[in-house]
Order: C-alpha cells, then sequence, then structure tokens
C-alpha cells in the first residue's frame, strides 16, 4: 500500500478552485526532493490570482446572467484554452489506462466542486470573500479523508486544525446563516467535493507515467461543460454585450488557472502548494473590496484568518513531515 502522511487549495479557488490537496504529501516524497519546487511555487501563484479574477468575473457576470450559464461559459472557454494550449505546447492529450478512471473520478468531483462554487459565486446573499473562505475549508476536508483514500496516518495536530477551521467557518457565515445558511452549506459541501477532486488530482500526478497537464484540464472541462450545458439551457438568457465579455473573460481566466494549478501540482509536494493556494483567498477578498465594494467585518477577517491559519499549520506539518522521511 502507497504510503504518505497527512498535512494541511482555487479553484479558488477552484474552486473547482479552492487551495487544493494542501493535506498530502505526495508519496513520492520518501524517495528523494520536491521535482520543481520554485516552478511549482510560481505556477501556483499564477493559478489564485487568475482563480481570484475568475471569481470577482463570476460575480459580476451573475448579475448579467443565470448561474448556470456563468458556469457553462467558464467550461466551455476553460475547454477551448485547455485544447488550444495543447494544441500549441503539442502536449499529449491521451491518458495511460490507469490514469483514466482516476480521472473521471477527479472530473466528476471537480464538476461537483464547480455547481457549488458557481451556485455560491451567484448568490447575492452571501459576501463574494465569504463564499471563497469557506471554499478554502478543502484541506481540512482532503486531510480528513486522506487516511482512508490513502492508507496515510492522520496527523495530531488533525482534529485540532479541523475544530480552528470550523471555528473561523461559524465566524464568517454566522452573520448571515438566517439568511444565507443555505448558500454556506452549499460552499461547504462545494470544498468536499473540491478534497475528493484534489485527491484523485495528486494520486495521477504521483504516477509512474504522468498525464499531462492539458489532458487532465481537457477532461475535466469537457465533463463539467456536459454538465453546466444541460443546467443552462431551461433558463438560458442571451447575455447583452457586455455580459458576454464577462463570460468570455470568466471561462478564460478559469481555464488558465485550472492548467496552472494542474501543472503546479506536478511539479511540487501538495503541502507546499496547497499552502500557496492560500494566497488566493487574500486575493479575492482584496479584489471583492476593490471592485465590489465587500468589505468585511472584523469578525469575519478574523474567521478567513483562522480557516488560513489551519490548513497553513496542516502544510507545515507535511512539510516537516517530508523532510523527516528524508533524512
Amino acid at each position: 500500500m502507497r504510503h504518505v502522511s497527512t498535512s494541511s487549495s482555487s479553484q479558488g479557488a477552484v474552486a473547482a478552485h479552492p487551495p487544493g490537496a494542501s493535506a498530502i504529501v505526495l508519496a513520492a516524497e520518501r524517495d528523494g526532493p520536491a521535482i520543481r519546487p520554485l516552478a511549482g511555487v510560481l505556477w501556483m501563484v499564477l493559478a489564485q490570482a487568475l482563480f481570484a479574477a475568475m471569481n470577482v468575473l463570476a460575480r459580476l457576470s451573475s448579475a448579467r446572467a443565470p448561474w448556470p450559464e456563468v458556469a457553462a461559459s467558464r467550461t466551455l472557454v476553460g475547454a477551448a484554452t485547455a485544447l488550444g494550449v495543447a494544441l500549441a505546447r503539442r502536449a499529449p492529450l491521451t491518458m495511460h489506462r490507469g490514469d483514466r478512471r482516476l480521472a473521471w473520478a477527479r472530473s466528476l468531483c471537480g464538476t461537483g466542486a464547480m455547481l457549488c462554487s458557481f451556485y455560491t459565486l451567484g448568490a447575492s446573499q452571501i459576501a463574494l470573500g465569504d463564499a471563497v473562505t469557506l471554499g478554502a475549508t478543502s484541506p481540512i476536508f482532503v486531510a480528513i479523508l486522506a487516511p482512508r483514500l490513502l492508507g496515510e496516518q492522520s496527523s495530531r495536530g488533525l482534529w485540532l486544525a479541523t475544530l480552528l477551521a470550523f471555528a473561523g467557518v461559524a465566524l464568517v457565515a454566522g452573520p448571515k446563516l438566517s439568511i444565507a445558511g443555505d448558500v454556506a452549506l452549499i460552499a461547504t459541501i462545494g470544498a468536499t467535493f473540491s478534497a475528493f477532486a484534489m485527491i484523485w488530482l495528486r494520486k495521477i500526478g504521483a504516477g509512474a507515467r504522468r498525464a499531462s497537464p492539458e489532458s487532465i484540464a481537457l477532461h475535466f472541462s469537457l465533463v463539467a461543460s456536459a454538465v453546466m450545458v444541460a443546467l443552462s439551457i431551461p433558463g438560458f438568457r442571451a447575455p447583452d454585450a457586455l455580459g458576454l465579455v464577462l463570460l468570455v473573460a470568466t471561462g478564460l481566466a478559469g481555464g488558465l488557472a485550472q492548467i496552472a494549478m494542474t501543472r503546479a501540482y506536478a511539479l511540487d509536494s501538495a503541502a507546499r502548494i496547497g499552502a500557496i493556494g492560500y494566497v488566493g483567498v487574500v486575493l479575492s477578498h482584496v479584489l471583492a473590496a476593490a471592485w465590489l465594494g465587500e468589505i468585511p467585518s472584523a469578525a469575519q477577517l478574523l474567521g478567513t484568518t483562522l480557516v488560513m491559519a489551519a490548513g497553513l499549520w496542516l502544510a507545515a506539518q507535511g512539510l516537516r513531515e517530508a523532510r523527516r522521511r528524508a533524512r
């Protein structure tokens, strides 16, 4: 059995884009150093900046089109972006047989996370920064799920970090729980789907024959597109010119971010890369304040800090464990 250990990511992100599988230390770290740590970190910073921009664009788009249309534009433009980048780089789009089942699992869970994410981004009852913060609990869910799915041992600080994170969630969601409790719940469910998606993504990246980031991103985009387009048809509403620009920009930012994030996880340890993913939470709050005028309260800022601190704590534990095994 492969043995990895638990440490602490937008889809922001991911969202489909929150900070990804920061609760997993790549099993290959047992046998040597990370592949290209600096490159991995830079790719993740780029991914989170793009995801933060996508979050704001999605909120703006949702004022002009139903949220399923916004999600469909994200996936359709994302698929075209992944295909275009793959063709430009001449990257292989085929997968090894052993990766196909994992790719389907990653794509289906990612689609579930995207459904929850875009529903939340389109809901005016909850601030954009709060929605992103709730999605940022995905590393905690990865840490809880990883022992069963990856055969790893739990960190001693896992449950304390979990309590810390959900205390932060209570502070973030509490002020609007009576009017947006269902939205907060959907955002948290999306974080759970995202955790599953990132576990499968990291397992693909840890294989002896890695699928290209473009092939993984394209597979996810095509699966998600089929679901989102089907959901958008019943209530379709043609956007105006500005709405169309916003929809295309949302999809382009998300598609490029997905490729950058996938590449980041293929280049460095999940613990370190996932910790960098919290840049997206900060950027989303900053952009929401600057573009949307959404200023969080002191309690909500404290809640955001607690969620991020819990994830970073688990990430740091994972890195320490990786270094210990490398000695």
